[in-house]
């Protein structure tokens, strides 16, 4: 079931590709179009207030977005750029902007790089916790060895300490380096990631901060190699964690049991849920945006140009019920952006709209609420 939304027209909503994080009561959604950035605050029933907005020349990565609090939750912007200072390395700055507020505040260097790093090697995310009182950002070096890097963002991303660091294991023949950053979805809201590839058994690592700034950490052994990054997990109701991934074969699915034993590992079952076959190719595999809990199953949204589309399966890879198919007017939808909360996922998305005798498409922005009840009608 989805109540479908579409955003009052304005320069945010026209964005192509924006992203849309939890904080506080609402969600803050962010997008830059390579002059502007632009944001505002979408209530759960899909109401845009407060766009604000400010000119950012093109960093040399970024910007990423957070959300912190300086009045109330989530009302403070944190876009975190790269880019090369005086001294010829890079530095990882913050700016923030006040909802409403004409200009942002000066950037604030949060750290600077080694000398020597190459900017292609740099990964960094960020986000907000699901209170909207803090923020975070997390980076690293792909294919250095160094670890994963990370910091708390308060009121106008104020930070105590140095940056925090995690999964940084020496590589071996048996433990490759990380790869594939990036934000999860958690309890906190607070989460990050990477993948260790290993050949046809790589691990999901994940990590989520509390809002005091420890930090605890789960690896799910999957069966299966994790293609172009492509992997989403969420919590479950009972302790578990759901988790889909793409690979050559299509889009697997992996279940989390944690163990009644707190010093036993928990048990991870993965299962081939979309092959490849059911495409026309490889390369027509659409992307897995979300994965939810539905009651005993397992919702997972897809990225399909066409529309986005949401597939159930029972626990143990079985198809249950028929695909939900996302609204698009000419199935020519943009990056989809979702945040999986107990209750539903929300999701947001532009469609570009070709109108017979006009050369230039119009733009709408879907606000969604998908619900994937415990039990189907």
């Amino acid at each position: 079931m989805a109540t479908y939304l579409t955003l009052p027209d304005s320069p945010l909503a026209r964005m192509q590709n924006a992203s849309l994080i939890r904080a506080g009561d609402s969600f803050t959604l962010a997008g830059y179009d390579g002059v502007q950035v632009r944001w505002g605050r979408v209530s759960l029933d899909g109401v845009l207030t407060q766009e604000t907005s400010f000119a950012l020349p093109q960093p040399a990565l970024g910007p990423f977005f957070a959300a912190t609090m300086n009045a109330t939750p989530g009302d403070q912007l944190v876009a975190l750029v790269v880019n090369l200072n005086t001294a010829g390395t890079y530095d990882l700055s913050a700016i923030v902007q006040d909802e409403g507020a004409a200009v942002p505040a000066d950037p604030v260097v949060l750290a600077s790089f080694p000398l020597g790093v190459d900017p292609a090697t740099v990964q960094v995310v960020a986000g907000a916790a699901t209170s909207g009182n803090v923020g975070f950002v997390a980076w690293g070096f792909q294919g250095t060895g160094s670890p994963i890097n990370y910091l708390l963002l308060g009121a106008n991303a104020a930070t105590t300490g140095t940056p925090g660091q995690t999964f940084g294991d020496g590589i071996t023949a048996s433990n490759p380096d990380w790869e594939c950053l990036a934000t999860t979805n958690g309890t906190t809201g607070l989460g990050f990631s990477v993948v260790t590839p290993i050949p046809q058994f790589a691990t999901w690592r994940t990590a989520e901060l509390t809002e005091s700034g420890s930090l605890s950490g789960v690896d799910y052994d999957l069966i299966g190699d994790v293609d172009d990054c492509q992997i989403v997990g969420s919590p479950t109701p009972t302790g578990g964690y759901d988790i889909a991934f793409q690979n050559a074969a299509g889009i697997d699915f992996s279940t989390y049991y944690p163990s009644n034993d707190p010093n036993q590992p928990g048990t991870v079952n993965t299962y081939d849920a979309l092959a490849t076959a059911n495409f026309s190719g490889p390369l027509s595999v659409p992307h897995p945006v979300w994965v939810a809990p539905a009651g005993s199953d397992v919702s997972i949204g897809l990225a399909r140009t066409a529309g986005p589309e949401v597939v159930r399966f029972t626990y143990n890879a079985v198809p249950h019920g028929a695909a939900l198919a996302l609204p698009s007017a000419n199935g020519q939808t943009q990056p989809v952006s979702a945040w999986v909360g107990p209750d539903a996922v929300y999701v947001t998305y532009a469609d570009n709209v070709t109108t017979s005798g006009t050369s230039t498409p119009t733009v709408k922005r879907y606000f969604i609420k998908v619900v994937s009840p415990a039990q189907l009608p």
